[in-house]
């Protein structure tokens, strides 16, 4: 296996997925959501889930395992993330790989995913997981999972009457917090194959996920399952009917399988992963700005404007300006 370029200075916002730029904006501008971070910090929720996963699960170094852990070194020096996040394994038979913490954190992959993939594609999975860090996913991602808990604690801490004002607020969150999640997974997704650069191994993970059996594995068809990809396509998700939208969403934090290779596929054909990897290789860049958006510069966070800090990385504001975002056109 040859390794994927390097992919020096990428930034996030050069293969963000407009869904999940959508999804992001409307969070943000969800009440409650200011107070929810505080909550959850005030309660230590990430130092309690740190604490389970480092305390249960195996740890990978350079040291222990120094073939699995060359394949995050590989992710993290593609796709641009100086700092390592640590790597654990979890005993689970199914291709799974999840990330935990902000500011230190954690990337745990089930022993079923080190089994039934390839390197290459254990490339795809642990970019998939790199991207999300590189994108400070996670903080949001642990909120929507801890939601009820910190409702719990700030109820009780108010005799009940806080959860009792505050339920339709946690339905509102609820709600924002899974829909930005299932859109950040195709910001994911793109991080994934420019961390590998296989369109064939990010296929095959997809295909994998989508419940090809283990014994059929050598008999693997990816232009059949791109086909089928292509057709779901044209089921435009913008327009799908508000029943099948509400069906598809019911507790879920990822999207359909097929819609995620549908578009990553319309990535790959409309020539904007190509785009992001020439840029990297001797073509000349260009920039545009995109209005008067800013941005957090410690950690790329899209700002109201009006904030004294910014909430995903926590950082003073003047101590970090902020930006109008730069993003790579042709």
């Amino acid at each position: 296996m040859d390794d994927p370029i390097e992919l020096t200075g990428l930034h996030p916002y050069e293969y963000e997925h407009p869904f999940d730029a959508k999804a992001l904006d409307a969070l943000q501008r969800t009440p409650g959501l200011d107070a929810l971070i505080r909550q959850f910090n005030k309660h230590a929720v990430e130092r309690l889930i740190t604490v389970q996963y480092t305390g249960s699960n195996l740890r990978i170094t350079k040291r222990s395992y120094p073939k699995i852990h060359r394949l995050l070194d590989i992710v993290c020096e593609t796709i641009n993330l100086p700092a390592r996040p640590s790597l654990y394994l979890e005993w689970a038979y199914n291709i799974d790989g999840f990330t935990i913490g902000v500011d230190n954190p954690i990337l745990v992959l089930t022993s079923g995913a080190l089994d039934l993939l390839t390197d290459e594609e254990l490339l795809y999975l642990i970019g998939h997981e790199v991207g999300h860090i590189k994108s400070r996913h996670t903080l949001y991602h642990q909120m929507a999972d801890f939601l009820p808990f910190i409702a719990d604690v700030v109820g009780q801490a108010t005799l009940g009457l806080g959860k009792l004002i505050g339920s339709p607020l946690e339905l509102a969150l609820k709600l924002a917090l899974l829909h930005w999640s299932r859109m950040s997974e195709f910001t994911a997704d793109r991080a994934a194959l420019l961390a590998c650069q296989n369109f064939d191994a990010a296929s095959r993970v997809m295909m994998k996920l989508a419940g090809m059996p283990i014994r059929h594995y050598a008999e693997m068809k990816t232009e059949a399952f791109l086909d089928q990809a292509r057709q779901f396509e044209s089921l435009d998700y913008e327009k799908l009917n508000k029943a099948v939208k509400f069906l598809s969403i019911m507790g879920s934090t990822h999207p359909w399988t097929v819609m995620r290779s549908a578009e990553l596929l319309k990535w790959v054909e409309g020539g904007d992963y190509e785009m992001v990897i020439q840029r990297k290789t001797g073509y000349r860049l260009r920039v545009r700005h995109e209005g008067n958006d800013q941005f957090c510069r410690n950690c790329g966070y899209r700002l109201k404007g009006s904030e004294r800090f910014c909430n995903s990385c926590g950082t003073l504001l003047r101590d970090a300006p902020v930006t109008p975002s730069v993003v790579a056109t042709e």
